[in-house]
């Protein structure tokens, strides 16, 4: 897919629309384990929707500065974070400093949860269901954790979870769709023209206009 002028590319905005936007309609309606120890992928999942479900369904009242505070710390437990950014920036990575790495870690930390927390501007309710079979990933190691949010006018829209060692790698809307991968497009042309540093700067200049500063 070509990088654009623009950010936030259309497809990019549908993903984040359709995992976090159709987010706060869910009512965290979890498949039963059997009577056996929950496996740890999955588990990670469950814990995480559970943790933010009280601001979900607080969120018309809180403003965006809050919802991001809130949700900090729990993308900072579930999310690797340092993984994610590598292959989000892809091979330019290998180029940028020591500095310029932390630099953009951070930056991109903190991009992503403003990000999903714009989204989060009311709650009413569907299902949104965590299959308790994970399924091995091949290519790399770790799990998928097979999600689907059901909503009331009988759409499905699956939403997987790559985990790998404890921690959520990537993210796939309708099972294919790289949450990584769209962003790496995203990056490509900023990357080109600005380097390390204009990717550092779109990435304050992106949190601060989601955040409203």
């Amino acid at each position: 897919m070509m990088a654009t002028k623009c950010f936030m590319p259309r497809l990019r905005a549908m993903f984040v629309r359709c995992v976090f936007g159709l987010f706060l309609l869910v009512s965290f309606d979890f498949l039963p384990l059997a009577a056996q120890t929950p496996n740890e992928s999955v588990a990670k999942i469950e814990a995480y929707y559970q943790q933010l479900m009280p601001t979900i369904q607080q969120a018309a009242r809180l403003s965006v500065v809050e919802r991001d505070r809130r949700f900090t710390p729990v993308f900072s437990a579930v999310f690797d974070i340092p993984t994610m950014t590598r292959l989000a920036v892809g091979p330019p990575w290998r180029d940028f400093s020591a500095q310029q790495q932390a630099a953009v870690r951070d930056g991109f930390a903190r991009f992503i949860v403003a990000d999903y927390a714009s989204q989060i501007k009311d709650y009413s309710g569907e299902r949104f269901v965590v299959d308790p079979q994970p399924t091995p990933e091949a290519r790399g190691g770790g799990e998928i954790v097979k999600t689907k949010l059901l909503q009331s006018n009988g759409r499905t829209v699956s939403i997987n979870y790559l985990v790998r060692g404890g921690r959520v790698v990537d993210i796939y809307l309708n099972g294919t769709i790289s949450d990584l991968a769209l962003r790496r497009d995203e990056f490509a042309s900023i990357i080109t023209s600005g380097g390390a540093d204009g990717l550092i700067k779109k990435l304050q200049e992106r949190t601060e206009s989601l955040l409203g500063k």
